[in-house]
């Protein structure tokens, strides 16, 4: 679907992918338990999900794969007592990360702040976790000869599910650093159209090749979409969140997507499924 006169000002893109065992994202470890990240529903039914920030950082090594710079991260005093931030190099122009991503620097005598042209929602389950735990021992040769002298058992939480991610790209913003606080240093130039172009190719780019995810030695994983829908729109509002419904035999339930679509048509400039 492709409409004319429209301007655009957002591109939105709604990914699924599938892990048969996996445990993608961990939390804290309780005692010689690896957690999953998960939340909890009203019902007490728990959820698994892959952080926000871990999706963008697949993302960031996706482009540095593809011969991309991305920004170094260093550790710097915050001119307060003791304090120490970590912060990029933050410059947008020199990196792709800076630009699409954003930054901050917190120092007392030089604040510098650009707030992320690209939004990233964590990736949601659809489907409730079943506790399910994968066991691993370690083998010592010592304990090959000593059963006392064995290393203890550990324990990974696992899933089979399917996760759905929502990525929010302000078009207007991308490679424009008007907007930006850079303290001590100047704005900046804004970036040619032909580059803007070049690195929101690279993020796309990268997200359909997506890879990454904890315990890849153990649990190779497979995070590249398998299902996506895009559209351009004219408001910038992220009309796939909380939209898009599996059904229990695992297929998506098409009409989730096709009453989107009908809700949101007069924002939506163009349709690719």
């Amino acid at each position: 679907m492709i409409k004319t006169g429209i301007a655009s000002k957002c591109l939105n893109i709604a990914f699924i992918f599938r892990t048969s065992v996996g445990s993608i994202n961990s939390s804290f470890t309780e005692e010689n338990i690896s957690v999953v990240k998960k939340v909890t529903l009203p019902d007490g039914t728990e959820i698994p999900y892959v952080s926000g920030q871990a999706m963008r950082r697949y993302i960031r090594d996706k482009w540095q794969e593809m011969g991309l710079a991305i920004s170094p991260v260093h550790r710097v005093s915050t001119g307060v007592a003791e304090q120490v931030t970590a912060t990029s190099e933050c410059n947008p122009r020199e990196y792709i990360d800076d630009d699409l991503f954003g930054f901050m620097l917190s120092k007392r005598d030089d604040m510098r702040k650009r707030a992320s042209p690209v939004r990233v929602s964590p990736a949601v389950a659809f489907f409730p976790f079943q506790d399910d735990r994968d066991l691993g021992v370690r083998i010592t040769e010592e304990g090959k000869k000593d059963p006392t002298k064995m290393m203890p058992p550990f324990e990974t939480e696992v899933y089979y599910n399917y996760f759905i991610c929502s990525i929010l790209v302000d078009l207007e913003r991308i490679g424009v650093f008007n907007g930006d606080n850079y303290g001590k240093n100047e704005r900046p130039k804004d970036l040619s159209v032909d580059e803007r172009r070049r690195r929101l190719t690279a993020l796309v780019m990268a997200v359909r090749d997506l890879w990454g995810g904890g315990k890849q030695a153990r649990f190779l994983t497979d995070i590249a979409p398998k299902f996506v829908i895009y559209t351009r729109q004219s408001v910038k509002k992220p009309i796939f969140l909380e939209r898009v419904e599996m059904q229990e035999d695992e297929t998506i339930d098409v009409s989730s997507i096709e009453q989107t679509l009908k809700d949101e048509g007069d924002i939506i400039d163009r349709t690719v499924v």
